[in-house]
């Protein structure tokens, strides 16, 4: 960190703003913080040193900028949020504006190539349909006010030959894509530029040999990451991209939507064989910060520990914990990108009790 180092986070739901400013040496009458005219800057010098900090938003005046009597070496105070300022929205449920790539942001002339190598990957798809929810299809027979029967079926229910069955699923066909939070689904036949590791497992980057999904043999399609991928809007569009922690992070969102859970156990693997995982607990959904090196970014607080035993912890566990498991390198990327984000945060705002805190950074980007 700088020698003055200042840290701001915006709080949606009381529409205020902490800073907190981390000191070389205890403030004393050389102390001085002030805020630019738009009041959005907010400017600290202290002793010869000086740093500034652009604010997640505007906020009302200055009438609470103002430095301790008492000798610290951190500062920390709230400023309540001017009323024009324009924050993004609280919704209740996720948007197609808080999810990576939906269908709806997709053209017809879309094209997906490897987010590391750019080369191009799928280039013929025409159409992107959205996929329901993981659990759609068990589901169905609480949709229909009159579900389909047939007489002489052994349950009377149509579901196995009308398509209805949690056993029927949905897969893309030639020239359509589906989509969910995390992944693009394609026909075999509209993939190009990808081949199969030694283990016919991943599926990887013909150019650079990077993984970028894995095979659906049942659909006879491809499954990408969509954080191993970039997508154009056309071929003369410049890329776009969606970090790990970006596409976990929607993930997270919906789960805690769905199945109304705040604690989610991430690994990479079978439960009962993966070493080691990752507990998480969301604590704030929906906030902005910045610091003095760093502009206004949109994220959600997380309390974090890691856990060498997985299953065991399950088991222990009084309260339910929904478990996401995703690659095991992506796994890494988290667990090393809220490392970065907790040694970001002031010192006393980086520990709650046995949790470590950090921040995941949210779609869309700021």
């Amino acid at each position: 960190m700088p020698n003055i180092y200042v840290y701001a986070e915006l709080l949606l739901n009381i529409r205020q703003v902490t800073v907190i400013a981390i000191l070389p040496s205890s403030c004393n009458e050389t102390t001085h913080i002030e805020l630019d005219s738009d009041h959005v800057i907010l400017r600290l010098r202290h002793e010869d040193e000086g740093s500034s900090i652009g604010l997640p938003c505007p906020v009302l005046n200055d009438a609470n900028v103002k430095v301790p009597t008492i000798p610290t070496k951190e500062l920390s105070f709230r400023l309540a949020v001017s009323g024009s300022s324009k924050l993004p929205g609280r919704t209740r449920s996720l948007s197609d504006d808080t999810i990576p790539w939906p269908a709806s942001a997709l053209t017809s002339e879309a094209q997906l190539a490897c987010g590391s190598c750019g080369n191009l990957l799928v280039t013929d798809v025409k159409v992107w349909k959205d996929l329901p929810s993981g659990g759609w299809a068990d589901m169905m027979d609480f949709w229909h006010c009159h579900k389909p029967t047939i007489e002489d079926t052994p349950n009377g229910s149509a579901g196995s030959t009308k398509g209805y069955a949690a056993s029927n699923v949905l897969g893309p066909t030639t020239g359509v894509g589906l989509v969910d939070i995390s992944c693009f689904h394609v026909a075999d036949s509209d993939g190009t530029g990808i081949c199969s590791n030694i283990q016919q497992v991943s599926l990887e980057c013909s150019s650079c040999h990077k993984i970028i999904g894995t095979r659906d043999e049942k659909n006879k399609s491809l499954r990408l990451f969509k954080w191993s991928t970039s997508v154009r809007q056309d071929g003369r569009s410049t890329p776009e991209t969606c970090s790990v922690q970006e596409i976990i992070s929607a993930q997270l969102l919906a789960l805690r939507e769905e199945q109304a859970v705040h604690k989610f156990l991430v690994h990479g693997g079978n439960i009962d064989e993966v070493k080691d995982a990752l507990l998480l607990w969301i604590f704030t959904p929906d906030l902005l910060y910045s610091t003095s090196t760093s502009p206004p970014q949109r994220a959600m607080k997380v309390f974090y520990t890691f856990i060498t035993n997985p299953s065991a912890v399950l088991e222990k566990q009084s309260v339910r914990i929904e478990e996401l498991e995703i690659p095991s390198y992506a796994l890494e990327h988290l667990q090393s990108d809220l490392k970065a984000s907790t040694s970001m945060l002031p010192p006393s705002a980086q520990q709650h009790q046995t949790w470590t805190i950090g921040l995941l950074h949210r779609f869309p980007h700021s």
